[in-house]
């Protein structure tokens, strides 16, 4: 592997890397040009990129600043209540450039990465790309290419992408120079392992949150919280984790961080209250705080709100720890152990009409509002810095709790916050459903490994949703809630979609269902006996009965900057059918197959009654059916069983899969596995590495954790365990599940922290 950077600079000033880039990265190579000129990346004779030149222009970098006293009206968006300045004008405050970049690339290669959208490309071949932070928009700076290298543009300015006739042009808005690095790998592992690498650890998340998250927009009081609960353990079903959505407030405070004491009367009675039952709490925290609010009036006096005396300056450090202290004086105090940074872009300017604009309309819009208060030249990074914020600040205050922050957008090197990624407000379509497979697929390839969504999609329904969350008689919906299912969870086709979008949640990095429009609890699905309520309990289960396989994927995020979930090319780059593939994807091991079509209902209830099967290609190699445990060969299309009940789920010959063999763990207390049982999957060599530290705090970076090394020989059927990694309690039994063609064996042996070998017979 060779990693390059390139800096064009018009002024001869060589500049550091961007914030992004790690502070010890250093490349094998630095080439600095005063002028453009041809590079060429590979061999000579056979290059696998070409920079066929760049351009800078200058540019003046304006800001919106207060002239006088400030004249503020609030004005209700969908995204929340606004405060603006209407005396504030642009002022002077620098100069940079607009750039462009020229690649040349090969005609057989697919481009991956740049972030995720809304349109489910999965080959950024002859098409345009916006890169800015939006809803339901994540831009990443990245991109891999099946040829042989990745790309990463240091830059934090809104910039677009485009390529035809194999050239890509990349233009910069507002960037002090032309700054990007070529990684060159055939392995698009590596490539992805490198963007980490350059880009900072991914820390681990605290165990729970690798459970089952249940979220609704909202839950209105902190009894209510307490009965979601109850009725989750009533109903024996696990949950790790409750969201509380926004207004929380005082009325018309929008944003401000002290609660309305005669809904939330006593937080910290109510949290200890879940924790006692195992359940984490992530609460909802804005970027933007109306004036009138306590909260408001302290940053206004400290000088640390943008020209429309709304939204906190992100950028600024003494702004970030008088948030956090804004935070922490109620909301942390009372034992909130996560955060929902919501509409962390913070301007989202498309967000309303009834049609929908342009791509290049929606750029536009977006720059001009983005690039109104901030810096230009910082345009597509401000949720960055505000994770920034809440991962310091926090760990100044309180090192004992791990960081997590459920944030709409973000920008390279998040992954250090304890930041998970979600896709913002989507609607219930089938097709915006198959279109996310595709965009959390591009978020890995991104380099980014914990992104998720809203399970059954935000907006349900449309125009009838709409006016009575709103309560509007006339009019119609905005362009965006624009869902299928008017009648919300009554209606058996939005069922059929939330089962069959639950089931795809389930192997995810984070599993959360969330939504406004109807109620996202299993309950409101049917009841025991009901398909679609037994199928979603059934997944969730399953989630648990996974965790200490997932959890284990999510050690190697930390520790050799791995993927979670990823595109079949990733594993098999030669087949050409497992590259083009975009309705499934490999997690770890295991083969996801979603089901992306109504089988049973459309809307209304309207019956379908198709026939329930779906098209699976399974990659070379021995697989089997992990729900049957049928072993099946590989390099073939089959025809899948498919019903409600059951999505196509495949794992390979050779995996070794740690499992929860009790129930549901609670995984809000400290972790402590005296049994470890693996499944085996014979037909093939295996490795894989089991790790259980605490499930909370930093000590394991300190070595506080136990790492297992398991190989399993095929041929021998004999399972090598290494010798324990690190300080903390490991199994003291070791149990295998063999599973092949012939059907399950067991075996199991005392395991004191010393290489054994268990051999099955």
């Amino acid at each position: 592997m060779k990693i390059t950077r390139i800096v064009g600079t018009a002024d001869g000033i060589v500049r550091e890397p961007q914030c992004f880039i790690e502070a010890d990265f250093t490349p094998d190579e630095t080439i600095i040009q005063n002028e453009s000129a041809r590079i060429l990346f590979g061999e000579e004779d056979h290059p696998v990129l070409i920079q066929s030149g760049w351009e800078l222009k200058k540019k003046d970098i304006y800001r919106f600043a207060i002239e006088g006293k400030a004249k503020i009206v609030k004005k209700m968006t969908i995204d929340g209540e606004r405060t603006f300045v209407e005396n504030a004008k642009d002022m002077l405050v620098g100069s940079s450039y607009e750039g462009t970049l020229k690649l040349d690339i090969r005609s057989d290669e697919r481009i991956l990465g740049l972030g995720q959208h809304e349109d489910g490309i999965a080959n950024y071949r002859n098409c345009v790309q916006h890169l800015y932070q939006n809803n339901m928009q994540i831009p990443m700076p990245v991109f891999l290419s099946t040829g042989g290298y990745a790309i990463v543009l240091a830059a934090q300015c809104l910039m677009i992408y485009e390529e035809k006739e194999n050239q890509i042009t990349i233009t910069f808005d507002a960037a002090d120079q032309i700054d990007y690095y070529v990684i060159e790998d055939e392995d698009l592992r590596k490539l992805a392992k490198a963007v980490r690498r350059m880009t900072g650890k991914a820390v681990l998340l605290p165990k729970w949150a690798y459970g089952y998250v249940q979220s609704r927009e909202k839950y209105r009081t902190q009894q209510e919280l307490l009965d979601i609960a109850a009725e989750f353990q009533r109903r024996n079903i696990p949950v790790s984790c409750l969201v509380q959505d926004w207004q929380t407030w005082n009325r018309n405070m929008w944003g401000d961080k002290h609660l309305d004491k005669s809904r939330y009367p006593n937080l910290k009675e109510a949290l200890d209250a879940l924790h006692d039952q195992g359940i984490g709490f992530l609460f909802s925290i804005w970027p933007n705080i109306n004036k009138g609010s306590e909260d408001n009036a302290e940053m206004v006096e400290a000088g640390k709100m943008y020209a429309n005396l709304s939204t906190y300056d992100a950028f600024d450090e003494e702004a970030r720890a008088l948030y956090w202290k804004q935070c922490e004086r109620e909301i942390f105090a009372a034992g909130t152990d996560g955060w929902w940074c919501d509409s962390s872009e913070p301007f989202t300017p498309d967000w309303g009409g009834v049609d929908k604009k342009t791509a290049e309309e929606r750029y536009e819009l977006a720059k001009g509002s983005l690039t109104k208060y901030m810096d230009a030249r910082q345009g597509n990074s401000y949720a960055l810095f505000h994770a920034l914020g809440i991962h310091d600040n926090q760990r100044k205050s309180d090192n004992s709790k791990r960081v997590i922050n459920l944030t709409r957008s973000g920008y390279p090197s998040i992954q250090k916050y304890g930041a998970i990624l979600w896709s913002g407000d989507i609607m219930a379509t089938w097709d915006v459903y198959k279109n996310q497979i595709v965009e959390g697929l591009q978020m890995a390839a991104s380099g980014f490994p914990y992104w998720t969504l809203d399970i059954g999609a935000f907006f349900t329904g449309n125009q009838e949703c709409w006016k009575r969350f709103s309560g509007v008689k006339e009019g119609i919906h905005p362009w965006f809630w624009n869902g299928l299912f008017e009648q919300g969870n009554a209606d058996l086709g939005y069922r059929e979609l939330y089962t069959r979008w639950l089931q795809y949640g389930t192997f995810l990095p984070i599993m959360r269902s969330h939504g406004t429009d109807t109620p996202r609890e299993p309950w409101f699905y049917g009841e025991e006996g009901d398909l679609y309520y037994d199928t979603i309990v059934k997944y969730i289960r399953l989630r648990y009965h996974l965790v200490p396989y997932i959890y284990s994927l999510a050690w190697k995020v930390y520790k050799e900057d791995e993927m979670m979930m990823r595109s079949l090319v990733f594993d098999y780059p030669s087949d050409e059918t497992a590259a083009t593939c975009t309705d499934q994807y490999l997690f770890g091991d295991f083969l996801v197959c979603p089901v992306t079509e109504a089988m049973e209902y459309g809307p209304e209830s309207t019956p379908l009654n198709k026939k329930q099967v779906r098209s699976v290609y399974l990659p070379e190699g021995i697989w089997y059916d992990y729900e049957n445990k049928t072993m099946l060969t590989g390099k073939k299309t089959i025809e899948a069983d498919a019903p409600v009940s059951h999505m196509p789920l495949y794992i390979r010959g050779g995996s070794i899969v740690p499992v929860e063999q009790k129930g549901a763990a609670n995984l809000y207390e400290k972790q402590m596995t005296e049994t470890l049982t693996v499944e085996i999957y014979g037909g093939a060599d295996g490795s894989f590495v089991y790790y259980q530290d605490a499930g909370n705090g930093y000590e394991y970076q300190n070595g506080a954790y136990a790492a297992i090394p398991l190989h399993w020989s095929d041929a021998d059927r004999k399972l090598a365990v290494g010798a324990v990694e690190g300080s903390y309690a490991y199994p003291q039994k070791i149990r295998i599940l063999l599973y092949t063609q012939e059907g399950c064996m067991e075996a199991s042996a005392v395991y004191e922290g010393e290489e054994i070998a268990i051999e099955i017979k």
